[in-house]
C-alpha cells in the first residue's frame, strides 16, 4: 500500500511561504488495522480498475468505500496516489494542485504539470492537461490515482476539467473515485466504450462469511451462523452498521444476549445510526463519553486542543483508551499527534451532544476558537468563532486576517466569513466594509461596490481607505482622469503601508493610461518596493507588469523584459489561486512579443490576458487586452473572425467608459484605421469618402465625444462637425449610430 511521508498538520502557514502549503494528511491512505477482513470478491471487482480509465466506488456513508480501495491498493501493489477531498477543494486551481501532487507521489517523473499550473495565467485544460498526459504517456507504467470523497466537490469547473482528463488519459492512468453520489462526468459514454468500472453498494456489502471475520476481529464472542446471517440481512451488509453492532456485541458475554440484540436490530440506515449511537454511547463510562461528545465539535484534534476544549488535562489518556476500544478514531499522521473521528461516528456524537451534552456546543467552539487564536491559526479560530455565534469576536478576527487571505487570492474564503456574520456587523464596521468592497471590486461587481461605497461614505466620509477604494472603483469603471483626481485628494491622509501601496499603485496605473509613462514609472516602482516589504504579492505583480508596459511605451525593451521576468516570478511564487492580476504579465508579454514581431506569441498571451481580465480587471485594462488580441490576430494572419470579435468586444467595453484615457483610445483608433486600410475605400454611392472622412468614420464606434474625436485627429471641433455632416450626407443617414450601422453594412467598419 502506498503511504504518504511522515508529517503532521500544523495549521495554516503564517507569514513565511508565499505559496499555499498542501496538507500532507490529505495524501495518506487510510489505515486498515490489524484485523482487516480478506474480501477476494471485492478485490476481484476492483481489479478491473487497471483495465479502464475510470472506476467508480459509489455508495452511501458507512459502506466502507475508502477501506475497500485502500485494501485493494495494498494487495495490488500498483504505484498510486491518494487524495482525500473536502469542500474547499472545489476551487479548480486548488483541486488541480492537490491532484497533480498526488500524481507526482505516484510517479515522481510527472512534476512538470504541477509547475505549469503555477505559471502566470495558466489554464488547466489548455496548458496543464497536455503536459500531464504527455508525461504519463512517456512514463508508460500503470498509475492509480484515488479521489476519495468526491461528492464534496460541487463546482462545475472542477467536474469539467476532470472530464477532460478522463477523455484524454493515456492507457496507463487509472482514476478511482470514491463518492456518495455519481459524479457529473460523461459516465454513459465511458460505459459504452468499456472504459468505466462500477463498484456499488451491492459489491461493498459484507457477506455472511466476511461479517463473521469482522466480528471475530472485533473480539466479539462466537455468534451463531443464523445470528450472523440475520445481522447481515438487517444491515444489508452495511459496513458501518456491522462495526457499530460489533462494538455492542463485544460486551455481551451470553449467547442469548447477543441473539436478542441482533433480533432488535433495524436495517433502516437512519434508525441504525440513531439506535446504535445511543447503544454504544450509553455503555461508555462517563469521562470517555463526555470527552467524545465535547471533542466532536473538532474536525481534527490533538492532545493540547482536546484539553483546551474539554477543560481537562487527561486528553492523552482518553485518546489512548478510545484507540484501544476502536471508537472510530483515525490517525492523521504516523506519530498519532493529530486524529479525527470517523465522520459517521462524529455525526452521532454531535447529535448526542445537542441532546444530552453537559456543555453547550457554542461554548466548546468558543474554547476551540480561543486555542487556535493563541496558536496563531486564525483560519480555524475564525471558523470556530463563527460556529460559537461570537459575531463580535469573529468579526475582530476576520478584520485581522482577511488581508492575508485576500492577498493570496482566497476570495471565496473571505466572502464566506463575511456572509456568516450578520449584515449589520459587516456594514457597521469600516474594516469589514472595506473587506467587502475589495471583494466586490476584485470580482468586477462594480454596481454592488457602488452601493457599498455610497453607504460607507455617508458614515465615514473622511476615511482614507474608503477614499482610496472610491478612486479604485472610479478607475475600474473607466474614468481614469477622475480616479487620478480622487487619489490626489487623499495623498496626505494615509499612514497604513497597505493603503500607501494601493494609492501609489493605482496612481501609477492611472498615469500610464493617461499617457504619462515616466511619472507612472516613479509611482509604480515605489508601489512594487513597498508591496515587497509588506508581503503583498498581488500589488507587486500588478506594479511590475505595468512598469513593463510603461517601459515599452518608452521603447526601453530591456527594461520591459526585466520587469516582466520579475512579474512572472512573482506570479509563480506569490499566488495560490488564479487571480485576474495575472492578466498584466500576460498583457505585457503580448505587447513585448508584438514589439518584436512575434505575432503568434502575442496572440496567445493577449488571449490569456483577455480571459484573465474578465475575472475582475478594470474596463480600460480589459479593453486594452482585447484590442491587443485583435491586433495580434490580424497581424498573425490567423483567426480573422476572432480578431473582429475581440475588437467588437473592446468597443463594447469602451462604450461603458466615461474617459478611458488617450493610450487605449489611441490603440483602438490605430487598430480601426489598420483594418480600414486593409479593406481600402469603398464607394458608398455617387460620392466616395475622403481619406480624412474614413479616419473619422473609423473612430465613430468608440465612446468619444465630438471634442475627443477632434483631439484624437488633431483638428478643431468646427472641422470635426464639417466632416461628420459630410459623412452623414454621403452615407444617407441622419445620426452617428446610423452612420456606424451603414458603414458596417458596406464593409467600411
Amino acid at each position: 500500500m502506498q503511504r504518504g511521508p511522515a508529517g503532521r498538520p500544523s495549521g495554516p502557514a503564517r507569514d513565511g511561504p508565499r505559496t499555499e502549503p498542501v496538507i500532507a494528511t490529505k495524501f495518506f491512505v487510510p489505515g486498515l488495522g490489524v484485523h482487516a477482513v480478506d474480501r477476494p470478491r471485492l478485490r476481484h471487482a476492483l481489479d478491473r480498475a487497471l483495465q479502464v480509465r475510470l472506476t467508480l466506488v459509489v455508495a452511501a456513508a458507512g459502506w466502507g468505500k475508502s477501506t475497500a480501495i485502500a485494501q485493494w491498493l495494498r494487495d495490488s501493489a500498483v504505484p498510486s496516489g491518494w487524495l482525500s477531498l473536502d469542500a474547499a477543494d472545489g476551487d479548480v486551481t486548488r483541486f488541480w494542485r492537490y491532484l497533480l501532487t498526488a500524481v507526482q507521489r505516484a510517479d515522481p517523473r510527472t512534476g512538470s504539470a504541477l509547475r505549469r499550473l503555477e505559471a502566470a495565467g495558466a489554464d488547466v485544460e489548455r496548458d496543464v492537461l497536455p503536459v500531464l498526459v504527455n508525461e504519463l504517456a512517456d512514463a508508460g507504467r500503470d498509475v492509480v490515482v484515488v479521489l476519495d470523497d468526491y461528492h464534496l466537490i460541487t463546482e462545475g469547473a472542477v467536474h469539467r476539467s476532470l472530464a477532460a482528463l478522463v477523455d484524454r488519459a493515456p492507457p496507463c492512468l487509472h482514476l478511482v473515485i470514491g463518492s456518495r453520489t455519481d459524479p457529473p462526468l460523461p459516465l454513459s459514454r465511458l460505459r459504452v466504450a468499456g472504459q468505466l468500472a462500477d463498484v456499488r453498494a451491492d459489491d461493498l456489502g459484507f457477506t455472511t462469511g466476511e461479517a463473521t471475520q469482522l466480528l471475530a476481529g472485533a473480539a466479539v464472542p462466537e455468534v451463531s451462523a443464523p445470528d450472523v446471517a440475520r445481522l447481515v440481512e438487517r444491515t444489508e451488509g452495511w459496513a458501518a452498521g456491522l462495526q457499530l453492532a460489533a462494538l455492542r456485541l463485544a460486551g455481551r458475554s451470553e449467547p442469548q444476549d447477543r441473539s436478542e440484540f441482533i433480533a432488535r436490530f433495524t436495517g433502516a440506515d437512519r434508525h441504525v445510526v440513531d439506535y446504535l449511537g445511543e447503544e454504544v454511547l450509553t455503555t461508555l463510562h462517563g469521562p470517555v463519553r463526555d470527552f467524545l461528545l465535547q471533542t466532536s465539535v473538532l474536525p481534527r484534534l490533538c492532545v493540547p486542543l482536546a484539553d483546551a476544549v474539554t477543560g481537562r488535562d487527561d486528553a492523552a489518556a482518553m485518546l489512548a483508551e478510545i484507540r484501544r476500544d476502536n471508537l472510530f478514531l483515525t490517525a492523521l499522521d504516523d506519530e498519532g499527534r493529530w486524529s479525527r473521528y470517523h465522520q459517521l461516528f462524529r455525526d452521532l456524537l454531535r447529535l448526542e451532544l445537542d441532546r444530552t451534552g453537559t456543555v453547550p456546543a457554542p461554548v466548546l467552539h468558543q474554547r476551540a476558537s480561543r486555542w487556535f487564536r493563541e496558536q496563531g491559526m486564525l483560519l480555524e479560530a475564525i471558523e470556530h468563532g463563527l460556529l460559537a455565534g461570537e459575531d463580535s469576536a469573529a468579526g475582530e478576527l476576520i478584520a485581522e486576517a482577511w488581508r492575508v487571505e485576500f492577498n493570496r487570492g482566497h476570495l471565496r474564503t473571505v466572502q464566506a466569513w463575511l456572509d456568516a456574520l450578520p449584515r449589520g456587523r459587516v456594514s457597521g464596521d469600516p474594516r469589514l466594509t472595506v473587506a467587502q468592497l475589495w471583494l466586490q471590486l476584485d470580482r468586477g461587481r462594480l454596481d454592488e461596490a457602488d452601493v457599498t461605497l455610497a453607504a460607507a461614505g455617508s458614515r465615514v466620509a473622511d476615511d482614507g481607505h474608503v477614499q482610496v477604494l472610491r478612486a479604485l472603483h472610479t478607475f475600474k469603471s473607466g474614468n481614469v482622469p477622475l480616479a487620478a483626481e480622487r487619489l490626489a485628494v487623499v495623498h496626505d491622509r494615509l499612514a497604513d503601508p497597505f493603503l500607501l501601496t494601493v494609492q501609489d499603485l493605482v496612481a501609477g496605473v492611472c498615469a500610464f493610461w493617461l499617457g504619462g509613462a515616466v511619472s507612472a514609472l516613479v509611482r509604480l516602482r515605489r508601489a512594487a518596493a513597498r508591496a515587497q516589504d509588506t508581503t503583498n504579492p498581488l500589488a507587486r505583480i500588478y506594479a511590475l507588469a505595468v512598469q513593463a508596459l510603461a517601459a515599452l511605451i518608452e521603447d526601453d525593451v530591456p527594461a520591459a523584459e526585466r520587469r516582466l521576468r520579475e512579474a512572472d516570478a512573482a506570479v509563480t511564487g506569490g499566488l495560490t489561486d488564479v487571480h485576474f492580476v495575472a492578466m498584466f504579465p500576460a498583457l505585457a508579454a503580448a505587447r513585448l512579443a508584438a514589439a518584436r514581431g512575434r505575432w503568434d506569441d502575442a496572440l496567445a498571451s493577449a488571449e490569456s490576458a483577455a480571459e484573465l481580465g474578465g475575472r475582475g480587471a478594470g474596463r480600460v485594462e480589459l479593453a486594452a487586452a482585447l484590442i491587443t488580441a485583435a491586433e495580434a490576430a490580424r497581424r498573425a494572419g490567423q483567426h480573422p473572425a476572432k480578431g473582429e470579435e475581440r475588437l467588437a468586444q473592446a468597443a463594447a467595453v469602451l462604450r461603458e467608459c466615461a474617459d478611458p484615457g488617450p493610450v487605449v483610445r489611441d490603440w483602438y483608433a490605430r487598430e480601426l484605421r489598420a483594418r480600414r486600410g486593409t479593406r481600402g475605400a469603398v464607394p458608398t454611392g455617387p460620392e466616395r469618402l475622403t481619406e480624412r472622412e474614413l479616419a473619422v468614420l473609423a473612430l465613430l464606434p468608440a465612446p468619444l465625444s465630438q471634442r475627443q474625436l477632434a483631439q484624437t485627429l488633431f483638428v478643431s471641433q468646427n472641422t470635426m462637425k464639417t466632416h461628420l455632416r459630410a459623412i452623414y450626407r454621403k452615407l444617407g443617414v441622419d445620426s452617428r449610430d446610423e452612420a456606424v450601422l451603414r458603414a458596417r453594412s458596406l464593409g467600411l467598419l
